[in-house]
């Protein structure tokens, strides 16, 4: 099963898309490998509203949002995780606006044990739990923790209208980057299967990269389909070539890729590696891996 991707976004950086009712997004303009076009930045609500991922320190960026919200009075300022191309941009806007910040919490792995990847300055004034409703006027969100692509991810489901703002657990314009130990494969799969068992509930994904994904639920599919796949890859090559290291494997697996794209595709491998290792399927040897 391939998975459908959408890589046709026209959308202007800096400029507000309505999407639904209550719904309009801004773009930030830091496009890269691993952000497509740019960072989302989601408005929910009108005339008393809550901004979802402000994006990173960018003062073209915070000058766009508030233009957008011009009239308006911002009350939450919700994160969805603490990566830098999300949550940085947050003390701007709360300076800007006097609005509370929303969160599961800090950034869970310290930097100098693999966590140099976080925006290690934020913590949210008020932390939200899995499950718990964040409520505005005219509004309501139901947090979800979805841990896999960091450890202190939230979904944001929005009542009355079966939109989900699915940040970068699921995206609709490519893959989730996993990359130990902040980012854990079993915990990502998890995640897939809690949003997967909400189906009926969820009809429109608004991701933290790329356009809006409608009937999410074939997507899910296709990309936990995609994920065993490569997991089956990884204990193949692993027979082939038993002692390899995470970064071996790349080519085996991925075939040829991109530069930019080895190191992350490496760290994605180890995660994989990883979640075997804790089902006994693969034991480490040294720097390398073997099939049990």
């Amino acid at each position: 099963m391939s998975i459908p991707f959408l890589r046709d976004d026209a959308q202007p950086h800096g400029q507000v898309q309505h999407i639904a009712p209550g719904i309009r997004r801004v773009l930030c303009r830091n496009p890269s490998p691993y952000t497509f076009r740019g960072t989302n930045s989601w408005i929910i609500g009108e005339g008393r509203v809550a901004v979802l991922d402000p994006g990173p320190e960018d003062a073209e960026h915070l000058d766009a949002l508030l233009a957008a919200l011009d009239g308006e009075v911002v009350t939450h300022i919700l994160v969805s995780h603490t990566h830098r191309d999300h949550s940085p941009g947050v003390a701007a806007l709360k300076a800007a606006t006097g609005a509370r910040s929303y969160g599961f919490g800090p950034h869970v792995t310290p930097p100098d044990q693999g966590g140099e990847g976080g925006d290690h300055s934020f913590t949210p004034d008020v932390r939200v739990a899995d499950g718990e409703e964040i409520v505005g006027d005219g509004w309501r969100l139901t947090a979800l923790h979805t841990p896999g692509h960091c450890a202190n991810h939230l979904c944001f489901a929005m009542a009355g209208n079966g939109a989900l703002f699915s940040a970068d657990h699921v995206m609709s314009w490519n893959t989730t980057v996993v990359s130990p130990p902040d980012g854990d494969m079993r915990d990502y799969m998890n995640s897939l299967a809690k949003l997967r068992a909400r189906e009926g509930l969820d009809r429109l994904y608004l991701p933290g990269h790329g356009p809006a994904l409608p009937e999410p639920m074939p997507f899910l599919d296709a990309l936990a389909t995609h994920r065993r796949k490569r997991e089956a890859r990884v204990i193949a090559a692993l027979r082939e070539a038993p002692g390899a290291t995470a970064h071996g494997l790349v080519g085996p697996v991925y075939g040829p890729l991109d530069p930019k794209l080895v190191g992350a595709a490496g760290r994605s491998l180890l995660a994989h590696l990883l979640m075997l290792e804790g089902e006994g399927v693969v034991r480490r040897e040294g720097e390398g891996w073997r099939v049990v």
